[in-house]
Protein backbone atom coordinates (compact mmCIF):
# COMPACT_ATOMS: atom_id res chain seq x y z
CA UNK A 1 0.00 0.00 0.00
CA UNK A 2 1.61 3.41 -1.34
CA UNK A 3 1.64 5.97 1.58
CA UNK A 4 0.60 9.36 -0.10
CA UNK A 5 3.30 11.77 -0.80
CA UNK A 6 1.86 14.67 2.08
CA UNK A 7 1.67 11.81 4.90
CA UNK A 8 5.29 10.54 4.07
CA UNK A 9 6.77 14.22 4.38
CA UNK A 10 4.59 14.88 7.27
CA UNK A 11 6.18 11.14 8.90
CA UNK A 12 9.75 12.15 7.72
CA UNK A 13 9.62 15.79 9.88
CA UNK A 14 8.38 14.16 12.58
CA UNK A 15 10.91 11.51 12.95
CA UNK A 16 13.44 13.15 11.02
CA UNK A 17 13.38 17.30 12.57
CA UNK A 18 10.79 16.86 15.01
CA UNK A 19 7.91 19.73 13.74
CA UNK A 20 4.70 18.85 11.87
CA UNK A 21 4.42 22.24 10.36
CA UNK A 22 0.31 21.53 9.28
CA UNK A 23 -0.72 20.72 12.71
CA UNK A 24 1.93 22.93 14.52
CA UNK A 25 3.40 20.48 17.13
CA UNK A 26 6.94 20.02 17.86
CA UNK A 27 8.78 17.47 19.38
CA UNK A 28 11.24 17.93 22.22
CA UNK A 29 13.01 15.03 22.95
CA UNK A 30 16.35 13.05 23.56
CA UNK A 31 19.03 12.69 20.64
CA UNK A 32 17.78 9.51 19.35
CA UNK A 33 21.46 8.52 17.74
CA UNK A 34 22.84 8.49 21.34
CA UNK A 35 23.41 5.18 22.79
CA UNK A 36 22.27 6.22 26.15
CA UNK A 37 19.53 8.66 27.56
CA UNK A 38 20.68 11.74 26.87
CA UNK A 39 18.68 15.03 28.08
CA UNK A 40 18.63 18.74 26.42
CA UNK A 41 21.86 19.10 24.38
CA UNK A 42 22.87 22.04 21.99
CA UNK A 43 21.68 19.94 19.49
CA UNK A 44 18.16 19.05 20.40
CA UNK A 45 18.16 22.54 21.81
CA UNK A 46 19.36 24.20 18.27
CA UNK A 47 16.87 22.12 16.53
CA UNK A 48 13.78 23.08 18.79
CA UNK A 49 14.90 26.83 18.34
CA UNK A 50 14.17 26.71 14.84
CA UNK A 51 11.10 24.48 14.55
CA UNK A 52 9.61 27.39 16.94
CA UNK A 53 11.15 29.80 14.25
CA UNK A 54 10.04 28.04 11.63
CA UNK A 55 6.88 28.05 13.11
CA UNK A 56 6.37 31.72 13.90
CA UNK A 57 6.82 32.45 10.26
CA UNK A 58 4.39 30.71 8.70
CA UNK A 59 1.38 32.09 11.47
CA UNK A 60 0.93 33.08 15.35
CA UNK A 61 -1.43 30.19 15.70
CA UNK A 62 -0.58 28.57 18.92
CA UNK A 63 2.01 25.66 18.64
CA UNK A 64 1.43 22.57 20.55
CA UNK A 65 5.37 20.99 21.94
CA UNK A 66 5.53 17.08 23.31
CA UNK A 67 8.40 17.13 25.65
CA UNK A 68 9.49 13.74 26.69
CA UNK A 69 12.84 14.84 28.77
CA UNK A 70 15.41 13.38 31.02
CA UNK A 71 16.92 16.97 31.99
CA UNK A 72 19.72 18.11 30.31
CA UNK A 73 22.28 21.10 30.01
CA UNK A 74 21.48 23.74 32.17
CA UNK A 75 22.51 26.63 29.54
CA UNK A 76 20.67 24.58 26.27
CA UNK A 77 17.06 24.26 28.94
CA UNK A 78 17.45 28.14 29.49
CA UNK A 79 17.62 28.63 25.61
CA UNK A 80 14.89 26.84 24.95
CA UNK A 81 12.99 28.11 28.04
CA UNK A 82 13.57 31.77 26.39
CA UNK A 83 12.42 30.85 22.97
CA UNK A 84 9.19 29.42 24.13
CA UNK A 85 8.55 32.57 26.99
CA UNK A 86 9.55 35.24 24.46
CA UNK A 87 7.16 33.67 21.00
CA UNK A 88 4.75 35.61 19.03
CA UNK A 89 2.80 31.70 19.01
CA UNK A 90 1.06 31.22 22.68
CA UNK A 91 2.81 27.70 23.34
CA UNK A 92 1.35 24.99 24.85
CA UNK A 93 3.31 21.67 26.27
CA UNK A 94 1.73 18.12 26.73
CA UNK A 95 4.60 16.44 28.75
CA UNK A 96 5.05 12.15 28.95
CA UNK A 97 6.98 10.45 31.66
CA UNK A 98 9.74 12.33 32.51
CA UNK A 99 10.02 15.76 33.20
CA UNK A 100 13.37 15.99 35.27
CA UNK A 101 15.71 18.61 36.74
CA UNK A 102 16.24 21.00 33.83
CA UNK A 103 13.88 19.81 31.44
CA UNK A 104 11.25 20.89 34.82
CA UNK A 105 12.15 24.27 34.48
CA UNK A 106 11.24 23.99 30.27
CA UNK A 107 7.99 22.98 31.83
CA UNK A 108 7.44 25.67 33.36
CA UNK A 109 7.70 28.38 30.27
CA UNK A 110 4.37 27.71 28.40
CA UNK A 111 0.92 29.29 28.73
CA UNK A 112 -0.83 26.06 29.24
CA UNK A 113 1.40 22.77 30.54
CA UNK A 114 -0.57 19.56 30.66
CA UNK A 115 1.08 16.43 32.02
CA UNK A 116 0.46 12.79 31.11
CA UNK A 117 -1.20 11.38 33.97
CA UNK A 118 1.88 8.78 34.72
CA UNK A 119 4.53 11.49 34.35
CA UNK A 120 6.04 12.79 37.45
CA UNK A 121 8.56 16.12 37.86
CA UNK A 122 11.58 15.79 39.45
CA UNK A 123 13.16 19.31 40.76
CA UNK A 124 16.17 19.77 42.41
CA UNK A 125 19.95 22.05 42.34
CA UNK A 126 21.84 21.28 39.53
CA UNK A 127 25.36 19.31 39.23
CA UNK A 128 27.98 20.56 37.69
CA UNK A 129 32.07 19.66 37.77
CA UNK A 130 34.58 22.23 39.43
CA UNK A 131 37.69 22.34 38.34
CA UNK A 132 41.14 22.38 40.70
CA UNK A 133 42.07 25.79 40.59
CA UNK A 134 41.14 27.51 43.37
CA UNK A 135 39.56 31.38 41.83
CA UNK A 136 37.71 28.59 39.27
CA UNK A 137 36.51 27.00 42.37
CA UNK A 138 35.00 30.16 43.57
CA UNK A 139 33.82 31.13 40.35
CA UNK A 140 31.75 27.77 39.70
CA UNK A 141 30.42 28.21 43.09
CA UNK A 142 29.23 32.04 42.38
CA UNK A 143 27.61 30.89 39.56
CA UNK A 144 25.93 28.29 40.30
CA UNK A 145 24.00 29.94 43.81
CA UNK A 146 23.06 32.82 41.00
CA UNK A 147 21.77 30.47 38.65
CA UNK A 148 19.88 28.32 41.38
CA UNK A 149 18.04 31.58 42.57
CA UNK A 150 16.78 31.65 39.42
CA UNK A 151 15.37 28.19 39.11
CA UNK A 152 13.32 29.25 42.51
CA UNK A 153 12.19 32.25 41.29
CA UNK A 154 11.09 30.39 38.48
CA UNK A 155 9.22 27.88 40.11
CA UNK A 156 7.85 30.52 42.65
CA UNK A 157 6.63 32.81 39.97
CA UNK A 158 4.33 29.74 38.67
CA UNK A 159 3.57 28.59 42.28
CA UNK A 160 1.71 32.09 43.24
CA UNK A 161 -1.91 31.00 41.48
CA UNK A 162 -1.34 27.56 42.50
CA UNK A 163 -4.36 25.37 44.62
CA UNK A 164 -1.89 25.16 47.92
CA UNK A 165 -0.79 29.28 47.84
CA UNK A 166 -4.41 30.20 46.94
CA UNK A 167 -5.40 27.81 50.09
CA UNK A 168 -2.34 28.46 52.51
CA UNK A 169 -3.07 32.51 51.42
CA UNK A 170 0.89 32.52 50.84
CA UNK A 171 2.77 35.69 49.77
CA UNK A 172 5.56 35.55 47.01
CA UNK A 173 8.59 35.06 50.29
CA UNK A 174 6.05 32.15 51.79
CA UNK A 175 5.99 29.87 48.62
CA UNK A 176 9.40 30.89 48.09
CA UNK A 177 10.25 29.77 51.45
CA UNK A 178 8.30 27.01 51.28
CA UNK A 179 10.39 25.55 47.63
CA UNK A 180 13.89 26.31 49.22
CA UNK A 181 12.81 23.97 52.24
CA UNK A 182 12.02 21.12 50.34
CA UNK A 183 15.17 21.63 47.62
CA UNK A 184 17.30 21.64 50.64
CA UNK A 185 15.46 18.81 52.45
CA UNK A 186 15.78 16.12 49.92
CA UNK A 187 17.99 15.73 46.93
CA UNK A 188 15.27 14.77 44.06
CA UNK A 189 11.89 16.66 44.72
CA UNK A 190 9.60 14.25 43.05
CA UNK A 191 5.97 15.12 42.67
CA UNK A 192 3.53 12.72 40.79
CA UNK A 193 1.19 14.61 38.20
CA UNK A 194 -1.41 15.84 40.49
CA UNK A 195 1.06 16.99 43.21
CA UNK A 196 2.28 18.73 40.29
CA UNK A 197 -0.46 20.55 39.69
CA UNK A 198 -1.63 21.07 43.40
CA UNK A 199 1.73 23.14 43.42
CA UNK A 200 1.18 25.35 40.06
CA UNK A 201 4.53 23.86 38.25
CA UNK A 202 1.89 22.13 35.58
CA UNK A 203 -2.28 23.06 34.98
CA UNK A 204 -3.63 20.20 34.67
CA UNK A 205 -3.57 16.04 33.72
CA UNK A 206 -4.85 14.63 30.20
CA UNK A 207 -7.85 13.54 30.31
CA UNK A 208 -9.13 15.92 33.14
CA UNK A 209 -11.71 18.43 33.17
CA UNK A 210 -10.05 21.33 31.53
CA UNK A 211 -7.57 19.66 29.36
CA UNK A 212 -10.42 16.49 28.30
CA UNK A 213 -8.05 15.64 25.05
CA UNK A 214 -5.05 17.05 22.63
CA UNK A 215 -7.21 18.76 20.52
CA UNK A 216 -8.74 20.49 23.89
CA UNK A 217 -5.22 21.65 24.99
CA UNK A 218 -3.91 22.90 21.47
CA UNK A 219 -6.75 24.69 20.45
CA UNK A 220 -7.28 26.56 24.21
CA UNK A 221 -7.65 30.27 24.14
CA UNK A 222 -7.77 31.54 27.12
Amino acid sequence: MMVPANIEQSLYDIHNISVDHKTREVYLHSNMDAEEESGVDFRSATVFIKNIRYLNQISHEPILVHMHMPGGVWEDCLAIYDVIKTSPSKIHMLAYGKVESASSVIFQAPKYRVLMPNAHVLIHYGSMSIENEHKAVISSMQWSEKESKKMIDIFTDRCMNSPLAIEKNWKKFMARKHIVAQLDNKSDWILNAEEAVHYGFADGVLGDRKFTTIDKLKNRKR
